[in-house]
């Protein structure tokens, strides 16, 4: 394996030597196992292993970058007369320097040493106890098609001429099951993402039970008479609402013109009930880290308060155009990528509620639990979105019969400002490339339900 250090002071050396003002490497090596199994047998086994190198450095007064999957010596030159020839190209100079770093950096636990010792026939047979538990639940669970137990370590490293150097590592370990329920002719899917934080308590059978529940509890469904409705959105879905419109918050859409929250800091864009805040120093967390892809360091920031806009989330470069702190949001998305904006831990904030008390005050109306067409059916800049759903009828202030051919539509800063409660049930699914995004259950003064 090749030594890091040494292959950065080559590489620095040699950008110097280009006439390279400012320089900087970012690397990150990964290994990832993925254990699938189907019909109570191993299907894929996987381990993949996974490492790159970018470089963009300033020449002339603009930044260039070249990338590599390789990581040794001969990319060297590669990687510096591609930033080179990169940055004498551009025709416009962009407002982007590199961070010196900062006196401090947090301590932020995302590296379990626990999950680094689970050995592969481990993962096996949790693979096919969570897939057996799922199908064994209920007679009517006619297939889990997607069972899978994943592994992952990642490892980042950052340095600059300015004088940063840092490192990070984090792993984690999750489980998926998604099965199908059948009676008669119809058939009904549902799923149960779970971390897996400490091994030693992972149980199938109830994460294989509640995929199993998911499906089974759509059986029967119909919809309802379309009209205006009381809603409650439940965690998953919530959680998904936000991440569609997360770039509202970002400060390079508001700079661009591509949010709705330009010109609103300070002022209320929400319910009281809502906080929605980023904070990358929750232990174990999967948007969890010290430094953001600049080598900003983490701190939490709360971008809404009790309905009041505080702030936007920023890299170095959008924070040097509106005159603020860097945010600790620039984000990569890979060590390929430019960086742009992403959460870490974006949610918001749980009430003390849990969702049956949220039920006694939407007497009535509908428990949505899942939205489709999210990329298509809901515009990022205006807020507006018309969404298939499913539920579940509220009647008797509990869960009644299964609702789906619906469409819920309505502008997502008027939900905001129309949530009337937030539930305790604060829950995180699978992180994707804009961040750890997660929402309580909410209760909804009303929405536009288009049914039958």
């Amino acid at each position: 394996m090749i030594n890091l250090n040494d292959f950065k002071g080559k590489l620095f050396e040699a950008a110097k030597q280009a006439g390279f003002d400012e320089y900087e490497m970012y690397c990150q090596n990964g290994a990832t196992t993925t254990v699938n199994v189907f019909n109570q047998e191993v299907s894929q086994f996987t381990n993949a292993s996974s490492a790159g190198v970018s470089f963009r450095g300033k020449f002339g007064g603009k930044i260039g970058y070249a990338s590599s999957e390789k990581v040794d010596d001969s990319i060297i030159q590669f990687l510096v007369s591609s930033a080179k020839s990169n940055a004498e190209i551009l025709e416009t100079v962009e407002d982007e320097e590199l961070y010196a770093g900062d006196a401090i950096y947090p301590d932020v636990q995302r590296h379990n040493e626990e999950l680094g010792s689970i050995t592969s026939e481990e993962k096996i047979e949790a693979a096919l106890a969570l897939e057996k538990n799922t199908k064994d639940t209920d007679y009517r669970i006619s297939a889990v098609p997607y069972c899978a137990v994943v592994n992952s370590e990642t490892e980042i490293l950052i340095a600059n001429s300015k004088g940063l150097d840092l490192t990070r590592k984090s792993n984690a370990m999750y489980s998926y099951a998604y099965c199908q329920a059948t009676d008669g002719a119809q058939t009904k899917a549902g799923g149960k993402f779970f971390v897996i934080e400490d091994f030693s308590k992972f149980d199938p059978a109830d994460i294989g039970s509640k995929a199993a529940r998911k499906a089974l509890s759509k059986l029967g469904a119909d919809s309802v008479p379309g009209g205006k409705y009381k809603i409650v959105i439940e965690n998953e879905a919530a959680g998904s609402l936000l991440a569609t419109f997360f770039g509202a918050f970002s400060a390079e859409s508001a700079q661009k013109g591509f949010s709705l929250l330009k010109g609103k800091l300070g002022t209320e864009i929400a319910g009281s009930a809502v906080t929605i805040v980023d904070d990358p120093l929750i232990p174990q967390a999967l948007g969890s880290t010290p430094f953001d892809s600049e080598g900003v360091a983490s701190y939490k920031k709360t971008v809404v308060d009790a309905g009041v806009f505080k702030t936007f989330l920023h890299n170095t470069k959008t924070a040097r155009k509106d005159g603020v702190k860097p945010t600790g949001n620039g984000i990569k998305a890979d060590y390929k990528s430019s960086v742009a904006i992403g959460g870490t831990n974006f949610f918001i904030q749980p009430g003390k509620k849990d969702i049956e008390e949220l039920f006694k005050e939407a007497e009535g109306g509908l428990l949505i639990t899942s939205f489709a067409g999210l990329h298509s059916g809901a515009n990022p800049v205006s807020g507006e979105f018309s969404l298939q759903a499913e539920g579940f009828v509220i009647e008797n202030g509990k869960i009644g019969r299964p609702v789906e051919q619906i469409t819920v539509s309505g502008n997502f800063f008027t939900l905001l400002n129309n949530v009337m409660d937030v539930g305790c049930d604060l829950m995180f699914g699978m992180p994707s490339a804009i961040g750890n995004i997660a929402s309580p259950s909410l209760l909804v003064k009303e929405l536009d339900v288009a049914g039958s």
